[in-house]
């Protein structure tokens, strides 16, 4: 609790003060350095009483900071205390919402894979369908080339059967062109006789053929 004692001014001694002045100065002076004193020292003193603080003063000052200072330390305590709390709650809260979100994150996940899955399952299969049909067009495409392949092979065994018999057979008859002329052109030539005038009968030879003798002179 703050001090009720008032304050006192400091003692002073005029007349011990005046004495040992007169000691020194003469009455007069004495007198008046004595009041001129005691004038400066109740100006200092009233100075010190306006302006100063006494140890009652301090004292109380101090007991308001002290009191001041602990009603500051229970408010910031308790706001403290409340600002954590709420603090807690919000963390929890905010727990709360990070764990439901991250549920329905790993849920939407899950879905957004297996999405993904059927469409690329589905993508395989209708890949793997048209390789198949495509691997089905080129047998029947390689089918039809072998079958036109085997059709011209034969149309060109066919031509090319043609054209050796007619080689053969144009080579065949340039080789009897070729005999027949050599032939008639190894034949000589008959000596002109004159004419007859009568012509003897020559009994008929049944098997006479004509050209006989050409035949014969031939040979």
């Amino acid at each position: 609790p703050p001090h009720t004692t008032t304050y006192q001014n400091p003692p002073f001694n005029t007349h011990a003060f005046f004495n040992e002045l007169e000691k020194t100065f003469p009455k007069q002076t004495a007198r008046s350095l004595m009041r001129a004193t005691r004038a400066l020292l109740v100006d200092r003193i009233g100075k010190v009483k306006r302006d100063g603080l006494t140890y009652k003063d301090l004292d109380n000052q101090a007991y308001l900071f002290r009191a001041a200072l602990s009603e500051m330390r229970t408010e910031m305590t308790t706001r403290s205390r409340a600002e954590t709390a709420a603090i807690r709650a919000q963390s929890a809260s905010l727990r709360r919402e990070v764990d439901s979100l991250g549920a329905r994150l790993k849920e939407s996940v899950d879905g957004l894979k297996h999405e993904i899955q059927m469409d690329v399952d589905s993508r395989k299969n209708e890949e793997k369908g048209a390789t198949k049909m495509v691997d089905l067009e080129i047998e029947a495409l390689l089918n039809k080339s072998l079958v036109t392949l085997y059709d011209l092979r034969s149309d060109i065994e066919e031509v090319k059967w043609d054209n050796m018999r007619k080689s053969v057979a144009t080579l065949t008859a340039f080789v009897l062109v070729i005999v027949v002329a050599m032939e008639l052109r190894s034949q000589p030539e008959k000596p002109s006789t004159p004419p007859v005038a009568s012509v003897s009968h020559t009994p008929h030879n049944p098997f006479h053929v004509e050209g006989s003798e050409e035949t014969g002179s031939v040979t």
